[in-house]
């Protein structure tokens, strides 16, 4: 029997002690971030409640008024496909600054039910009953139109020689589609885009917001439209694939290049000006494009040639190429908000918020990626992901106080902004420096100048803000933690001195403006 071996003591040969286990230090919890009053949360959950209701009044008219029966749910399931591509492409137009999702919500069920059901009310009580019969049944007004029209759109001449319809008949089967529809549901789509410039300004500020708002109002719209194709084609042929590629695969995006590019831009425009006065301009105008570009799609059938051939060759010659710039329009209109969100952080990096590094990966795509992949390594994705919404909300803020779109509000927002951005900074220098780290806080940025413009104002440097860079927040916690994305070149930013103390000076044997080496830890920037 072997007996157990007594426990070695260091005066015994061969002494190996114990591995020790190291305890990694707990890391603090999430700051709390403050909250903007609650009440237009409250009142978009009513609003969006009621809507839900207003859809299942459009799900049951749309069974029984218009006899689809049955065919409503394959129609609606077939729906969801071109419903949730737009859907996808909006949200991420809207990653720069995302709108509020309740906002989302209302803009796309308003399309779905309210403006359908507006616009089918406005027609058959309104429009059709008091101005299109009543012209159109006298026939030397019907005569007079049709020989204004006829020559321009062969198919009005078609119906009149060849199918023997009234010239009253031809004229208001052109009425319907290309003056009537674009007409009423543009109207009614721009409803979402409208109460946002009015009433949400605090939301809305600019041509990108505009186009999400209205793309998501038109998104809708279109697809209780299809649930009316889909379902007659199943109704009365018991096939629906020809107009689910036409209608689902071909252009998905019709109906929000109608309202985005017309009544969403004009309104997102007018919304950098500082009065609402503007929207007496940019309403009509943004709706005549809506109404322009619509009635282009709808009037094809009456002047392009050759039947479904002629239609596919008008189809990409004309409406590829207005997707295409739609596109190209978006993008650029997306690189001029990141010019601008940094062009207002770099105002806040002179005062000492930022460093100008953080203003810089801020405003880029690929600043942001950046910042993520080094968040998600270290466990705080979703601080990450707050410090980059919360400072592109603080360089808008700040965008509409220059412009003196608002007086007040600005201000006490940007002190619940600015507190959050520190806050949040403070907790991930923390967790990614592996010990507590008070960040600095910077000045109060100056009053815009009198007469100071969005593309002219700038700021003096904050006095007293000449700290090293690698004291400011999760920047120096990417240099002495590990694991920071390589990058070329110190910052040369200056920046404010940490928050509760005196300017700390780099370890002596560095150099001036470097950020201390640590032992396991890598060089940043």
């Amino acid at each position: 029997m072997t007996l157990a071996q007594p426990p070695q003591t260091p005066q015994q040969p061969g002494y190996q002690p114990a591995p020790q286990q190291q305890v990694a230090p707990q890391a603090p919890p999430m700051p709390t971030l403050s909250k903007p009053s609650s009440t237009g949360l409250i009142l978009g959950i009513v609003g969006v409640a009621a809507l839900g209701l207003a859809s299942v009044i459009t799900l049951f008219m749309l069974a029984v008024v218009f006899g689809l029966g049955f065919a409503v749910p394959i129609a609606g399931f077939l729906g969801l496909f071109p419903l949730a591509f737009v859907v996808w492409a909006l949200l991420g137009l809207d990653r720069w600054e995302p709108e509020p999702r309740v906002a989302l919500w209302l803009s796309v069920l308003w399309g779905g039910t309210m403006a359908v059901l507006l616009t089918l009310g406005l027609n058959e009580f309104v429009l059709q009953p008091f101005f299109a019969i009543p012209i159109l049944s006298t026939p030397a007004f019907a005569d007079a139109i049709y020989g204004i029209l006829a020559p321009a759109f062969p198919a009005l001449r078609e119906l009149v020689e060849v199918g023997g319809a009234s010239t009253g008949e031809a004229v208001f089967s052109f009425y319907g589609p290309v003056i009537q529809a674009p007409f009423t549901e543009e109207l009614w789509k721009a409803v979402p885009v409208l109460v946002m410039f009015l009433f949400a300004r605090k939301h809305f500020d600019g041509p990108i917001d505009g186009f999400v708002i209205a793309g998501f109002s038109a998104a809708g719209f279109a697809y209780t439209e299809n649930i009316l194709y889909f379902g007659r084609q199943l109704a009365e042929v018991g096939d629906a694939s020809f107009i689910f590629f036409l209608r689902g695969i071909m252009s998905p995006f019709a109906h929000v290049i109608f309202t985005a590019v017309g009544v969403g831009l004009a309104l997102g425009f007018a919304a950098r000006r500082s009065s609402r006065w503007w929207i007496l301009l940019a309403l009509p105008v943004g709706l005549g494009v809506s109404m322009f570009l619509h009635a282009l799609w709808n009037s094809a059938s009456f002047w392009v040639p050759a039947g479904m051939l002629g239609f596919f060759i008008y189809y990409g010659l004309v409406q590829v190429p207005i997707c295409i710039g739609a596109l190209l329009l978006v993008v650029l209109l997306r690189r001029f908000e990141a010019r601008l969100t940094r062009l207002r952080l770099d105002e806040y990096a002179e005062a000492g918020w930022f460093s100008h590094e953080e203003s810089r990966m801020l405003s880029s795509s690929d600043g942001r990626l950046s910042l993520a992949q080094w968040a998600r390594r270290k466990g705080i994705r979703k601080a990450m992901q707050a410090y980059i919404r919360i400072a592109t909300r603080l360089a808008a803020n700040r965008q509409r106080a220059i412009i003196g779109r608002e007086k007040l509000r600005p201000v006490a927002d940007e002190a619940r902004l600015l507190g959050d951005v520190a806050a949040l900074r403070s907790f991930m220098a923390t967790v990614g420096g592996g010990a507590p780290v008070q960040v600095g806080v910077g000045q109060q940025l100056p009053a815009p100048m009198q007469g100071s413009t969005p593309h002219t104002q700038r700021f003096a440097t904050a006095p007293g803000a000449q700290a090293q860079p690698w004291q400011q927040g999760w920047q120096y916690a990417m240099a002495v933690g590990g694991s920071a994305p390589a990058q070329s070149g110190p910052s040369q930013t200056q920046a404010a001195p940490p928050f509760g103390g005196q300017q700390q000076q780099p370890a002596p044997q560095q150099q001036p403006g470097q950020p201390p080496r640590q032992q396991g830890g890598t060089q940043g920037w």
